[in-house]
């Protein structure tokens, strides 16, 4: 019995040896991969940079009418906004004072076209069409929530909108597919959550929607906090609940290869050492908080 004990415990311990060289191998070779792939990330990383510094200047795609995110100022032919400060410091993180950085004036349509064509190098803005072939996208590096705008006096809560009609803005955060199936919209589904039952309408664009707020055609209009607040009236208000959260990020030409991955690691920086929290406080902007 003690012989076969002792063969047991000699074929239980070699067993282990071997199931030990195996996990050893493999945590290796896995090593080896992350190690390979995060050497492969800064070697594009870096070629992406410096075929921006060989040309010598980078084209950046902003906004020109969403304040407090980006504004352009006729008078003085020039930019300015949470956007246009976030753009200035990732170019200067990146690239000092060795190139131009080039503004280009877009929108929520000739922003995608340029970059796909190599118009621009990089654009800011919302990332609600993520994941468009021959664009990179950042990480977020502010978000902000979205709300219901409501005409004054009628509702001080989203429960007042039980048994009306929500109005979104086609192409918006609110108005995109949300889960797997891709059946529902986002505001459909925080609707149903909430257990508020109303109808949703599409509209093409945001002044649309505001007018038919104003004329009583809907009940609500959720967007992002922003918008609502530029596309407002008199005799509207927001509502105090904030969800959907809508992301800004900076889009990059794929064929810069690695760029993101730098944009990226500026912004993680910006945000460690507290400089993004400084450019939002700075333009008054209200980053989203998950309600409990």
């Amino acid at each position: 019995m003690r012989t076969g004990k002792n063969r047991l415990f000699e074929i239980n311990r070699k067993s282990l040896i071997i199931a030990g060289s195996v996990f050893a191998a493999a945590a290796l070779v896995a090593g080896l991969v992350l190690l390979v792939s995060a050497n492969t990330k800064t070697v594009e990383k870096m070629a992406a940079v410096d075929e921006l510094l060989s040309a010598g200047v980078v084209n950046v795609g902003l906004r020109t009418d969403l304040w407090p995110l980006c504004r352009y100022d006729d008078t003085a032919g020039t930019f300015e906004g949470l956007e246009k400060d976030v753009a200035d410091e990732i170019t200067g993180r990146l690239f000092g004072a060795k190139i131009i950085v080039n503004y280009v004036k877009v929108d929520s349509e000739t922003k995608d076209a340029l970059l796909l064509t190599g118009g621009l190098d990089m654009s800011l803005g919302a990332s609600v069409a993520g994941g468009k072939a021959g664009i990179d996208y950042s990480d977020p590096f502010f978000t902000e929530g979205s709300a219901f705008l409501v005409r004054s006096g009628e509702m001080t809560s989203e429960d007042g909108i039980n048994g009306g009609t929500v109005a979104v803005v086609q192409g918006s955060p609110e108005a995109a597919k949300y889960g797997k199936d891709k059946k529902t919209t986002y505001i459909e589904n925080y609707l149903d959550a909430k257990k508020i039952s109303a109808s949703v309408k599409v509209y093409a664009s945001y002044p649309e929607a505001v007018e038919a707020l104003r004329k009583k055609f809907v009940t609500a209009l959720c967007a992002p906090e922003t918008f609502l607040k530029i596309y407002g009236r008199s005799g509207m208000l927001l509502l105090h609940e904030r969800f959907i959260p809508c992301g800004y990020c900076v889009e990059t030409r794929q064929s810069l290869k690695g760029l993101v991955t730098a944009v990226n690691e500026t912004i993680r920086e910006m945000q460690s050492d507290a400089t993004m929290d400084g450019l939002i406080t700075k333009w008054g902007l209200s980053p989203y908080m998950e309600q409990q």
